[in-house]
């Protein structure tokens, strides 16, 4: 998920953008929907005045009604009137559109589904409205049925939809909104990707540190290993340190190196042990191990050696501030002692 940070943000985004411009498209369709509702409201009203002129006079024939009433309304291919009685188109838009459908029935002419419905949905003295297709064309359609003379007449107004829609205002605030939604939401896109490389980068450098820290653990864990070892070992007068040997001599007894012995020598001072390890280094070969038993005690570990020879090197190194504390021959069966002193090792050499 973190090497792909990048690109789920950038798709998760580009979706969320793409969900919210959908969003934003469909409050739009509602928002015309809710002006075109008030503008037919305000055209049921209109439709309700020219009904109660009409009504002024109860002896107007057809031809009065038409000439006098609607044939002095502005009519236009976007908005006109219509009048029929019963099934009989009486009037359309103007003269001239009336000559045209003479003789057409209101079936013929509104010969759409929703204009039909409307048609005879239509409720004696009450105005009602919907929207209606006519040739192709939507309109928005006012109208009302009322009983004159004995018959009944229908009065409806048009207006086409895209007129109300195409005004140079609204269209200019619609591009407007949907120029300001579509900025938001490209600069939307482009702060969430910048964001996710952001944090991709930070995590890389995290990792790099975790990366880095590790590294430093590994080597501090390494000189942690390298200093106890020193403080086991020191390499510089090849000298173990008191700890390491019981697990010495352990090791020896198991693998069965003997003759083994053990040489306690007390020196007098720090001079006189650097004195007896720098003679022991010429002396003494590499079989004869260094220990460092106390500050100023100093033990010889013979391995598979000559007993009699261990001693007379032993002897060689002695001085008036170095002398031999005791001498452990040390055996499978026990400890012989080669001296006096406090030093004693049980049969298993494990503890000095």
């Amino acid at each position: 998920m973190k090497k792909h940070i990048v690109g789920v943000t950038v798709l998760c985004a580009i979706l969320a953008a793409a969900c919210a411009g959908v969003f934003t498209w469909y409050l739009l369709l509602r928002y015309e929907a809710g002006l075109l509702d008030v503008c037919a409201v305000q055209q049921d009203g209109y439709v309700q005045l020219v009904l109660d002129q009409i009504r002024l006079q109860g002896d107007r024939d057809d031809r009065e009604i038409i000439e006098n009433i609607l044939g002095a309304m502005d009519a236009s291919s976007n908005k006109y009137w219509t009048f029929s009685r019963d099934q009989d188109m009486l009037f359309v838009k103007d003269v001239l559109e009336t000559n045209k459908y003479k003789g057409f029935t209101t079936a013929t002419y509104y010969m759409s589904d929703s204009a039909r419905a409307f048609l005879d949905g239509m409720r004696l003295d009450r105005v009602s409205h919907a929207d209606i297709t006519i040739e192709g064309k939507e309109y928005i359609a006012s109208g009302a049925a009322f009983a004159y003379q004995g018959d009944t007449y229908r009065l409806c107004l048009l207006t086409n939809r895209s007129v109300l829609l195409d005004n140079n205002l609204f269209l200019g605030a619609k591009t407007e909104l949907c120029v300001m939604v579509a900025a938001i939401l490209i600069l939307f896109v482009v702060v969430s990707t910048a964001l996710a490389q952001k944090v991709r980068r930070l995590q890389l450098r995290s990792d790099r540190q975790e990366e880095a820290v590790e590294t430093l653990n590994q080597s501090l864990d390494k000189m942690n290993r390298m200093f106890s070892q020193r403080d086991l070992h020191d390499t510089r007068t090849n000298l173990w340190s008191r700890e390491t040997l019981p697990m010495f001599l352990s090791k020896l007894r198991g693998r069965k190196a003997y003759p083994m012995a053990l040489a306690l020598v007390q020196c007098s001072g720090e001079g006189a042990v650097r004195a007896l390890l720098d003679m022991a280094n010429v002396t003494l070969d590499r079989r004869v191990l260094r220990f460092k038993l106390e500050e100023n005690l100093i033990g010889l570990l013979f391995v598979r050696c000559d007993l009699e020879l261990a001693l007379e090197n032993v002897q060689s190194l002695l001085n008036r501030e170095v002398f031999l504390q005791e001498f452990l021959l040390l055996s499978s069966g026990g400890v012989t002692k080669g001296g006096e002193g406090k030093w004693e090792s049980d049969c298993t050499g494990s503890t000095v």
